[in-house]
């Protein structure tokens, strides 16, 4: 806890200390828009990892789907007070489904569960002290991650979100609490305190990835948490962030007594950046994260109830991914309009260290390759073709082969 004050000390005193200019006032009244994808997928592989000695058995498959729809509406009551929301309907709204739960101890069962959801992503209040640092309070973005920070589809290469990021944290993330929030010429920082992770919801697959609080009507606080983001474009072309998220989950469950004197303290630290001179463009991150008292929260949750839709598998101590892409643009007679031929490295692994005697499954060990081109009409609507190979426990399982084809736009409809 000592380091996580030195560390939280740090950052509140970096945010007081900045001045710039504000990203709040580019509209003068109200301005409406949003983001959304459509997006196909042919697999060659089978959705059952577990069952099988030798991973995914070969099989034919397809899907089409509506991952995202967001809807945007941002209202000034004044210069200086600012209104945020943002909605999102994932896979066509809510619902119920049957899905086959094949990851449970290498069998599966069936579950009732959404067909999709209708998510609060955003809905704050800023409050701009002057042109130099303001104040947000609501439900935040928490930008832990180089997608979490940059989240929609227009600002990644494939036709779905990096799957390294996907796997071990929550994404999109977004929380309830207060930001600070300031820039200082080529730097800009936030600093969130925001409700923790339920320490029941964490599993082998994911991590601490459905520990994010929502299955519930109550969003818990007894363990609050903290987050911070740092950027810096003192070079040209170049930007670099750092970012992390620190914070107790065991308060957070439903049945706390049940986990006695654990705390469950969830550290993540981030790195990423992006160089970008209109040609070029690259992008990278690596996101580490660290679980205290995991082995005991393990045992605990391998018992809680059926009725509570969590995986119910081990959690590792340690979680690993990192990643790159590259692409190069190529410039078309419509104006904003290019084509960008890229590639995309990836691994992660929601079981890189684990606590004690607990066996790491080698499946959850997993890099892919990831091959395609994306063709932008205009620098907010695009088409997404990709190829991607992933092998599990690299190589040491069947390989799967995954091809997409996605169409994807964001931008601001009206404003006044």
């Amino acid at each position: 806890m000592e380091k996580i004050f030195l560390r939280i000390v740090c950052v509140v005193i970096f945010v007081i200390v900045c001045k710039s200019t504000n990203a709040q006032n580019d509209f003068s009244k109200y301005r409406f828009g949003g983001y959304g994808e459509i997006l196909y997928q042919r697999m060659d592989y089978s959705a059952d990892r577990y069952s099988n000695a030798d991973g995914a058995q070969k099989e034919n498959r397809a899907f089409i789907t509506l991952p995202r729809v967001v809807f945007s509406f941002d209202y000034k009551f004044r210069d200086d007070l600012v209104l945020t929301s943002e909605i999102e309907f994932e896979y066509g709204g809510t619902g119920s489904a049957l899905e086959l739960e094949y990851e449970e101890a290498g069998e599966y069962e069936m579950e009732v569960e959404h067909g999709g959801e209708v998510v609060l992503e955003q809905l704050h209040i800023t409050k701009i002290f002057n042109a130099n640092y303001s104040l947000s309070i609501g439900h935040l973005i928490v930008p832990v991650g180089q997608t979490n920070a940059r989240h929609e589809s227009v600002t990644y290469f494939g036709t779905v979100r990096p799957e390294s990021e996907t796997s071990i944290i929550p994404l999109t993330w977004h929380e309830t609490g207060i930001s600070f929030n300031a820039n200082y010429k080529r730097w800009r920082a936030q600093l969130f305190i925001i409700n923790g992770l339920d320490a029941n919801g964490f599993s082998s697959a994911y991590w601490v990835r459905s520990g994010k609080q929502g299955l519930f009507e109550n969003v818990k606080m007894t363990d609050p948490a903290f987050a911070y983001r740092i950027e810096n474009s003192s070079i040209k072309n170049l930007r670099l962030s750092s970012s992390g998220y620190f914070g107790n989950s065991t308060g957070n469950t439903q049945k706390p007594e049940k986990m006695g004197d654990l705390k469950g303290q969830v550290s993540i630290v981030t790195g990423d950046f992006e160089f970008n001179n209109r040609k070029i463009i690259a992008r990278g991150n690596v996101v580490w994260g660290n679980l205290s008292d995991s082995y005991e929260i393990s045992s605990i949750n391998k018992n809680i109830s059926k009725n509570i839709q969590y995986q119910r598998t081990p959690v590792a101590q340690n979680a690993l991914a990192y990643g790159v892409e590259c692409g190069y643009a190529f410039q078309l007679k419509e104006k904003g309009s290019r084509i960008i031929p890229f590639a995309r490295y990836e691994y992660y692994n929601s079981m890189e260290n684990t606590a004690a005697d607990m066996l790491a499954d080698a499946r959850y060990k997993r890099d892919v390759a990831t091959f395609g081109v994306n063709y932008f009409m205009t620098p907010a609507v695009a088409v997404k073709a990709d190829y991607s190979h992933r092998r599990i426990g690299l190589g040491d399982y069947n390989h799967e082969n995954t091809f997409g084809l996605a169409l994807v736009y964001t931008g601001w409809f009206m404003q006044k």
